[in-house]
C-alpha cells in the first residue's frame, strides 16, 4: 500500500481536544495562511471526537486506580534517546507506546486501538526527521501525547514557532509557566501512563527528552521511577538538532519558520538542560538512575545494556538480552546521518559548551 505524507494534511494536533487547541492558540497566536487548513482539520476532528473523548474521560476516572511507576528513558534531544528507547523496548519485557496511540491519547482506552488496524496501513515507512523505521508498534515518544493533552510542550515551539526560543524552553525547562500549567502537565502524563498501562501488566517504558530538565517533576509524579539518561558528543548533539529542527519546522509548523532563532535557542538551551539534570539527578541511588554514551552504546549495545540492566534490576536480564540481539540484527544495515561540523562551528561549539564537552563529549 502507498504510504502518503499524511502529516501535511492530518497534522499530529488531530489527536488533542478542543480546548487544548483554544489554549495553543491564545497562547501562540493563529496560524498563517499555510497552516490554516491543517489547523482547521486538527479543530474539527478535535470537535468529531468530542463525544468519545468525553465517554473515555468518564472510563477512565472509573478504571482509575494505582499505576506502576515506568521506566523513563531521558537525553537532550538528538542524542540517541530513540536508539536506546528502541533497543530496550526490544527485550519484549515492558509495554511500550505504538504510534496511533501516542496520536490519539483522549481515546487510548477503546476507540484508538479498535481503529489502530485501519491507520497502521497509512504510517510512514520512515520516521520524518531520519531513516529510522517506523512499524505500526515502534515505541514512541509520549510527548507526542502530552503535546494533545495540554498546552505545555516543546512539540509546540514546531507546531507554532512564531515565538520559537519561548515555547520551546517552557517545554523543555517549564520556564515563565504557572505552577497551574506544570500540575496540569503532570495531571496529563498521570493519565496518558494510566491509560497504557491499562492495557498490558508489564511495566510501562516511556522515553522524553522534555524529561532531562525535569527529573525533579517526574519523580514527584512516580517517586519509584526508574530513569535511564544517554549523552552524546554536543557537538553531534547542536548539528543533529539543527538539521532536524529545520526538517520538522519545514514539515509540521503552522506559522512563520523563524530560521534565525534555532541555532540561537540550541546554544542557549542545551546547556541550562544540562545544568539541570546533573544537578537534579547527582543524589540519586544508583537503582534509580542509569547513564550511557551514545558512543558505548553504538560500539557495543550488549554489554552496555546488560550494564543498565544489572543497576536498575530490570527483568529477565539474559533472555531479554537474547530478543535485543535478534532485533539488532534486523537493523544492521542501518546507517546513522552525518552530523560533522565546519571547523569554525566546532571550534564556536568548543568555546561555548566546554564544560559539557568535558563531561559528555568523547572519552
Amino acid at each position: 500500500m502507498p504510504r502518503v505524507a499524511w502529516h501535511r494534511v492530518f497534522h499530529p494536533l488531530c489527536g488533542a481536544d478542543p480546548l487544548t487547541l483554544v489554549r495553543l492558540l491564545a497562547r501562540w497566536g493563529p496560524p498563517s495562511r499555510r497552516g490554516a487548513l491543517p489547523f482547521a482539520i486538527a479543530a474539527a476532528a478535535s470537535l468529531g471526537r468530542l463525544p468519545l473523548t468525553l465517554a473515555e474521560s468518564a472510563l477512565g476516572a472509573v478504571a482509575s486506580g494505582p499505576v506502576q511507576a515506568p521506566i523513563f528513558i531521558i537525553g537532550y534531544p538528538r542524542s540517541g534517546t530513540t536508539h536506546l528507547h528502541n533497543l530496550v523496548a526490544a527485550s519484549g519485557r515492558f509495554t511500550t507506546v505504538p504510534p496511533v496511540l501516542a496520536a490519539l491519547p483522549w481515546e487510548g482506552r477503546v476507540t484508538a486501538p479498535l481503529i489502530r488496524r485501519f491507520i497502521d496501513p497509512y504510517l510512514p515507512a520512515t520516521r520524518i526527521i531520519d531513516a529510522v523505521r517506523l512499524e505500526p508498534d515502534s515505541p514512541t515518544e509520549d510527548e507526542v501525547a502530552l503535546a494533545n493533552l495540554g498546552p505545555l510542550s516543546y512539540f509546540h515551539a514546531i507546531y507554532f514557532p512564531r515565538d520559537f526560543r519561548r515555547a520551546y524552553q517552557q517545554g523543555l525547562l517549564l520556564d515563565d509557566t504557572r505552577p497551574s500549567e506544570v500540575a496540569a502537565r503532570g495531571r496529563a502524563l498521570r493519565r496518558f501512563v494510566a491509560t497504557m498501562s491499562w492495557r498490558k501488566p508489564r511495566p510501562l517504558l516511556l522515553k522524553n527528552p522534555a524529561y532531562t530538565a525535569q527529573v525533579d517533576w517526574l519523580l514527584r509524579l512516580f517517586p519509584e521511577a526508574r530513569i535511564i539518561h544517554i549523552h552524546r558528543d554536543p557537538r553531534d548533539v547542536f548539528a543533529s538538532n539543527r538539521r532536524t529542527l529545520r526538517t520538522v519546522l519545514g514539515e509540521l509548523a503552522l506559522q512563520r519558520v523563524p530560521e534565525d532563532e534555532i541555532e540561537a535557542t540550541i546554544l542557549e538551551t542545551y546547556p541550562r538542560v544540562m545544568e539541570r539534570l546533573m544537578g537534579e539527578t547527582r543524589d540519586l541511588p544508583a537503582a534509580r538512575f542509569a547513564d550511557v554514551a551514545f558512543d558505548a552504546l553504538v560500539a557495543d549495545p550488549l554489554s552496555e545494556l546488560r550494564r543498565i540492566w544489572q543497576r536498575l534490576a530490570l527483568p529477565d536480564e539474559v533472555e531479554s538480552l537474547d530478543l535485543i540481539k535478534r532485533y539488532l540484527g534486523s537493523v544492521a544495515d542501518y546507517r546513522q546521518s552525518r552530523n560533522s561540523l565546519p571547523p569554525a562551528e566546532a571550534a564556536a561549539i568548543e568555546h561555548r559548551w566546554a564544560p559539557y564537552l568535558d563531561r559528555f563529549g568523547p572519552a
